[in-house]
């Protein structure tokens, strides 16, 4: 299974995350993938395929992320970030020690919400927090354009919500007297 953190962001403005993968020793090589990028750590070996020729990314030294998105005006995904293979420590024990590095670094933001125990999140923002996001284990860690968001009571989804989800909340809203954009 994957290594995911996530963590509330501005849409917009420069990406932390990727600011701190682009500051390592060795950057990974970065590609647009459909649902965000895709950092290939290529010092840590060469990209596995199936047999059909696919990528396997469980086992290849890759990391996704995907980075938070406006869906609806009013409405922001949460970012997320995936080590993807499996199991990390053995397969690739140097791309283990970014994970680690960049977990200590994911952490000292401010946990806004945690289903799980050993995480100091108060869940303040638990009601601008929609659709699955609250479905996951790992907590959510807001930058300072995250906090700022949900202070403004700014709403946030998964980015693997579908349509019928974001219109769920969009009916949501409207009675709560927030409109959302047409449907992007």
């Amino acid at each position: 299974m994957a290594t995911t953190f996530r963590f509330a962001a501005h849409p917009t403005e420069p990406s932390e995350v990727l600011a701190w993968f682009r500051n390592l020793a060795t950057p990974p090589v970065e590609t647009i993938a459909s649902r965000g990028m895709v950092l290939y750590f290529s010092e840590f070996g060469e990209i596995e395929h199936k047999l059909d020729g696919s990528v396997d990314a469980e086992a290849s030294p890759l990391v996704s992320v995907m980075l938070p998105k406006e869906r609806r005006g009013v409405v922001w995904t949460i970012g997320e970030v995936r080590f993807l293979a499996t199991p990390l420590r053995r397969r690739y024990p140097g791309l283990h020690r970014i994970s680690a590095q960049f977990s200590r670094w994911i952490s000292g933001r401010e946990c806004v919400f945690a289903n799980g125990v050993g995480h100091d999140a108060v869940n303040t923002f638990d009601y601008y927090l929609e659709g699955s996001i609250r479905n996951f284990d790992e907590p959510v860690w807001a930058f300072p354009s995250g906090m700022d968001a949900l202070r403004a009571e700014r709403y946030f989804l998964s980015e693997r919500d579908n349509d019928a989800v974001v219109d769920r909340l969009c009916r949501t809203l409207r009675l709560r007297g927030i409109d959302c954009a047409a449907q992007q």
